[in-house]
């Protein structure tokens, strides 16, 4: 019992801490890289780190040989995965630059309501989500605890502020879309792990061009620490973090493994707390805690059809 707590608590931990301190490291090097810049070096390095995982598996063969057997409808569906992979990151990582990261990482845990949302519009076996008799209480609380969080903030109302806001919740949006692709178009077809090391490659070759046209806009003399933050929140936050929910997935189930990344905010809060001074109000508190109660809520109620016999 001991040994499969360790080998899920482990990853677990590390899993939360690498997705913790992505936004932590954005907020930090936000003066001293482009956005543009920052999105690109972060997927690269991911992809790199992906593929040497890969490679060091024995999935690889099987989905390769899949992958250029339908080479044509993999690479145009994963194509529009990538585009929404793009928008996604942009989003989240400008919002990052205007807000403060707890706050930001807060508001984009709504990306688990616009999923069920997206997941009922578009999958005739989600709809059956809708009638579960939690699911609604759920939503209505994720959506009114995110009004609390938003209106009873300590940093007052800007424009930079409220675009941040938006950004953050185009950033949770946009993510649902990714979900959305992949389950509809690729499902069971190809290994998750091996499909977003398609992804990833396919969001680098993508962003290169832009790269290339603005530069990298490096501001001043970061320091070769700062360098490291840069690269090492693509290998961690994007890679390692994808990395260990893939690995946990088949040891917790999806629910719970989704579950767990409702607690990433208050990791990134602490952290935010120490590095920024970042403060939270004690009702901003609590609407965070009624919005990721209705996100727990409303994946709990999926967990229940999931494994309910149809």
């Amino acid at each position: 019992m001991s040994n499969i707590r360790f080998v899920t608590l482990v990853p677990v931990t590390a899993m939360l801490l690498f997705w913790a301190l992505t936004p932590i490291s954005i907020a930090w090097i936000k003066d001293d890289f482009s956005l543009i810049f920052q999105v690109w070096l972060r997927y690269v390095s991911s992809t790199v780190a992906l593929w040497l995982i890969l490679l060091a598996g024995k999935s690889l063969p099987g989905n390769l040989d899949i992958l250029i057997k339908n080479g044509g409808y993999f690479l145009k569906r994963l194509s529009v995965t990538a585009c929404c992979t793009i928008m996604f990151q942009l989003l989240y990582t400008w919002c990052f630059f205007l807000i403060p990261p707890g706050f930001g990482t807060l508001l984009y845990q709504s990306q688990v309501i616009f999923s069920v949302i997206l997941g009922i519009l578009f999958f005739k076996t989600e709809r059956q989500l809708i009638r579960q008799p939690g699911t609604a209480a759920g939503i209505l609380m994720a959506l009114g605890g995110a009004a609390l969080v938003i209106v009873f903030h300590n940093h007052g109302f800007s424009v930079a502020l409220n675009t941040g806001i938006l950004l953050a919740l185009g950033g949770a949006l946009s993510w649902s879309f990714v979900g959305i692709t992949v389950k509809k178009w690729i499902g069971n077809k190809l290994t998750p792990l091996f499909t977003v090391t398609i992804v990833f490659t396919l969001v680098s070759i993508f962003l290169t061009p832009a790269v290339l046209l603005s530069g990298p806009q490096i501001t001043g003399n970061p320091g070769i620490i700062k360098w490291l933050v840069l690269v090492g929140s693509g290998l961690l936050g994007i890679a390692g973090g994808q990395g260990l929910y893939y690995y946990l997935l088949p040891r917790l189930g999806i629910i719970p493994a989704s579950s767990v990344q409702l607690l990433v905010p208050f990791f990134t809060g602490i952290f935010s707390f120490l590095l920024f001074g970042e403060r939270i109000t004690f009702l901003q508190l609590t609407g965070g805690l009624i919005l990721l109660g209705g996100c727990r809520v409303v994946l709990l109620q999926k967990q229940k059809l999931m494994v309910k016999p149809h």
